[in-house]
């Protein structure tokens, strides 16, 4: 059975030889993170959207999902035009990654539609998963042109010379350097163990200065700090649980004994 994709254009992009940026849910939410921050700053409205058979409910189930107000939604992806950059962008995003069959056809239309607009370079968002804490706030990152690693490099960013990069983030990487665009990706230190503001802002940082924008971070920050500080409260009440003596127990009632 053939797979359903529909395109809904809300209206036509005014963007000059954008980035494409991918920045849909993937390790600790980073691209996720990253680009709803920018469209929340920059109060972006998309200007296109793609419903597809592809795109199932988080556990993996087809249906809708139920907003606060009793109405409901197809899972989708949303395209966001900027144009308050140097380099102007698509960003895309979403609730969820397109299934594993349908990734390469999704990002292939989505590919399409962008260079139908101009876009000259994609650039993928995506976690980098560490156990250490000294890598915590690094940006990691890849590239299909060298030309693009000093680039990189003056950016702060380290480039990593081994392992994968699996899911959307890296077959958009991968379908970029199949049409000759030149492609980065952009890889937040994470453990990935719950959604990781600290890594996407570090992420989103490198993003602005590569497309030229200025983006006010206090918001972001004071997101962070609540975020440590709740944190802090489940490490502190876990620490009290596991230092609690255990409770005494009673020894078993002895059967009554009569001469």
């Amino acid at each position: 059975m053939p797979a359903w994709v529909k395109l809904n254009m809300l209206r036509e992009p005014r963007v000059v030889k954008p980035a494409l940026v991918q920045g849909l849910p993937g390790l600790g939410f980073v691209g996720k993170l990253a680009v709803s921050y920018l469209i929340d700053e920059l109060e972006l409205k998309p200007f296109a959207e793609i419903y597809s058979s592809y795109l199932v409910l988080p556990d993996g189930n087809t249906g809708v999902q139920i907003r606060e107000d009793g109405t409901y939604y197809l899972p989708r992806i949303e395209l966001y035009e900027v144009t308050q950059s140097k380099k102007h962008a698509i960003l895309i995003t979403g609730e969820v990654q397109p299934t594993i069959h349908g990734q390469y056809e999704l990002i292939s239309q989505i590919l399409d539609l962008a260079q139908r607009y101009g876009c000259d370079m994609v650039i993928a968002l995506g976690g980098f998963q560490t156990p250490l804490e000294r890598e915590i706030g690094k940006v990691y990152g890849v590239f299909n042109n060298h030309s693009l690693e000093k680039t990189l490099k003056n950016l702060g960013v380290e480039i990593t010379r081994s392992g994968a990069i699996t899911g959307a983030c890296g077959v958009i990487l991968g379908l970029g350097n199949q049409r000759n665009l030149p492609s980065i990706g952009l890889l937040g230190a994470t453990r990935g163990e719950y959604p990781d503001m600290e890594a996407a802002k570090s992420v989103l940082k490198v993003l602005t200065k590569i497309l030229g924008l200025e983006l006010s971070f206090s918001r972001l920050d004071r997101e962070i700090q609540e975020l440590k500080s709740r944190l802090e409260v489940i490490r502190r009440l876990q620490a009290e649980t596991l230092q609690r003596p255990p409770p005494e127990r009673r020894p078993p009632d002895k059967a009554p004994f009569y001469i």
